[in-house]
C-alpha cells in the first residue's frame, strides 16, 4: 500500500489546535492516513508517523537512523545539525547516555527532591502581595526551571539567567553567526570550563561531578572528554530550563484555564501526580519527535516506508492515538495514566524522565497550596502560544494569585 499525500498547497508543520494542542489535522491521519508524505516549507518531502505502536516502532527500531536524519541538509525537525547526543546513534550514542543516565538516576533525584520543593516555595513566596497581574512564564516556570537545572548540573543558581539567557540566543539565532552570538558561544565556553575545573578540586552531588567519573566512575563519564561533557551540558541546559519551562507552563494553563481543574487540584492536593501524567499526555513534552532516516523498507500501518524515506514520528499524535485511549482530545484529570511516548522512546528515551515528572509536580503542586485561588488575568483565548524553540511554549501567562493561602 503506498501512502497518502497531503494536499498540494499544505505544507507542514500544521498551525496548532486551540490552546496550543495539537494540530486538528492529526485527527484525520490518525484514521485515515496514519503514514503520509508531506511537504515542508522548503519544498521537501518527509513521511509523517501517527500511530502510537508506528511512532514507537520508528523510535526504538535500528532500522530508523537519527544520525543519517541529522546530517541531511536544511533546518528544522533536526535536520542540519548532527552534533548533540540526540543526533546520535548506538553504539556512539550509548557511550554518551550512560553518563547522563547515572547524573539523573531516581535515587539522585529524590535527595534533590526537597531543594526543588524549596525553590518554588521561595520564588511563589516572593510573589505574594502582588496586587496586579503575574506572569507566571517570567516570574516563576522561568526562574523555577532555570535555578533547578542550574543547581543541579553543578552551577551557582543566581548564575541560570546569564547561562539560559545565552543558550536561548543561540537557539532563536537558528545558526546564524554574528558578533552576538559570538560573545553568547565564548562565555558558555567559559563558564562550562569554570564549573569542570571546580568540580575536579570539589566534588559534589551533581551532574558535572558524574560527567567527570569522580562520583560513579561505572557511569562511563571518566571516558568523555572536556568537549563531550560540554557538549552534554550544554544540550542539558537546553532541555532543563527551556522544555521545563515551557511545559510547566502549558500545563498551568490548562489547569487554569478550567476554572474546576483548578479549584479540583487545589483542593485535593493528592490528586496532582496523577493530574501531572495526565497532562503529560494532553501537553507532552514534545509535539514531534526529531527526524529519522529509514535505512531499509519498512510496513507500518500496512505503509511500505522506503529506504531513504526521513521519516517524522509525531509523539503528539501518538498520544491521542484512539487505539490505546479513550476520548483523547479530553483533558480528563481522573484518567489512569495512558503510557504514551511522550518522552521519547528506546535509545533516545529521556533519561531525566524522573526529575521532570518531580519538577512538573511540585511546579503545579506549590503553586496551588501557595495560591489556590490563582485565576487568569486574561480569557483563555488570549493567551499566546509559540514554536520559537521546541514548540511548546506560552509567551506570556498572565494571573492574579487571589488571597493566597
Amino acid at each position: 500500500m503506498s501512502a497518502a499525500e497531503v494536499p498540494a498547497g499544505e505544507a507542514f508543520p500544521y498551525p496548532a489546535g486551540p490552546g496550543g494542542t495539537v494540530p486538528p489535522q492529526y485527527a484525520r491521519l490518525l484514521v485515515e492516513d496514519p503514514v503520509s508524505r508531506v511537504r515542508l516549507a522548503d519544498g521537501e518531502h518527509i513521511w509523517l508517523v501517527t500511530r502510537d505502536a508506528d511512532v514507537r516502532t520508528v523510535l526504538t527500531d535500528p532500522a530508523f537512523s537519527r544520525y543519517q536524519a541529522a546530517v541531511l541538509p536544511g533546518r528544522g525537525f533536526g535536520r542540519g545539525q548532527g552534533a548533540g547526543i540526540v543526533d546520535l546513534d548506538p553504539p556512539r550514542h550509548t557511550a554518551l547516555r550512560a553518563p547522563i543516565a547515572a547524573g539523573f538516576a531516581p535515587e539522585r533525584v529524590a535527595r534533590w527532591s526537597p531543594r526543588i520543593t524549596a525553590i518554588a516555595d521561595e520564588l511563589l513566596a516572593g510573589l505574594a502581595g502582588a496586587t496586579g497581574p503575574v506572569d507566571l512564564v517570567a516570574d516563576y516556570t522561568a526562574p523555577f526551571a532555570g535555578r533547578v537545572i542550574c543547581e543541579l548540573l553543578g552551577f551557582d543558581g543566581a548564575s541560570w539567567p546569564r547561562i539560559t539567557g545565552d543558550i536561548e540566543a543561540l537557539l532563536l539565532a537558528g545558526g546564524a553567526e554574528d558578533e552576538r552570538t559570538e560573545a553568547c558561544r565564548a562565555r558558555l565556553g567559559e563558564a562550562f570550563a569554570e564549573l569542570l575545573a571546580a568540580r575536579r578540586e570539589r566534588p559534589a552531588d551533581d551532574v558535572a561531578t558524574v560527567l567527570l567519573g569522580l562520583d560513579e566512575p561505572a557511569s562511563g563519564g571518566q571516558h568523555l572528554t572536556d568537549e563531550q561533557r560540554t557538549t552534554l551540558l550544554h544540550g542539558l541546559v537546553i532541555s532543563g530550563f527551556i522544555g521545563v519551562r515551557d511545559l510547566l507552563a502549558r500545563h498551568l494553563f490548562a489547569v487554569l484555564a478550567e476554572p474546576k481543574h483548578r479549584e479540583r487540584l487545589a483542593a485535593e492536593p493528592e490528586l496532582v501526580p496523577r493530574a501531572v501524567a495526565e497532562l503529560l499526555r494532553y501537553y507532552p513534552s514534545s509535539n514531534d519527535g526529531l527526524l529519522r532516516l529509514a535505512t531499509r523498507d519498512v510496513e507500518l500501518s500496512g505503509v511500505l516506508v522506503p529506504a531513504g524515506a526521513a521519516v517524522l514520528p509525531l509523539v503528539s499524535a501518538a498520544c491521542r492515538d484512539p487505539r490505546t485511549v479513550d476520548r483523547p482530545d479530553i483533558l480528563d484529570l481522573d484518567r489512569d495514566p495512558v503510557p504514551n511516548p511522550g518522552f521519547g522512546a528506546g535509545p533516545h528515551h529521556c533519561p531525566a524522565l524522573d526529575l521532570a515528572v518531580v519538577q512538573l509536580t511540585t511546579g503545579l503542586g506549590r503553586l496551588l497550596a501557595h495560591h489556590p485561588d490563582v485565576t487568569l488575568a486574561v480569557p483563555a483565548g488570549e493567551v499566546r502560544h509559540t514554536a520559537d524553540l521546541l514548540p511548546l511554549g506560552v509567551a506570556a501567562l498572565p494571573v492574579r494569585l487571589g488571597a493566597g493561602a
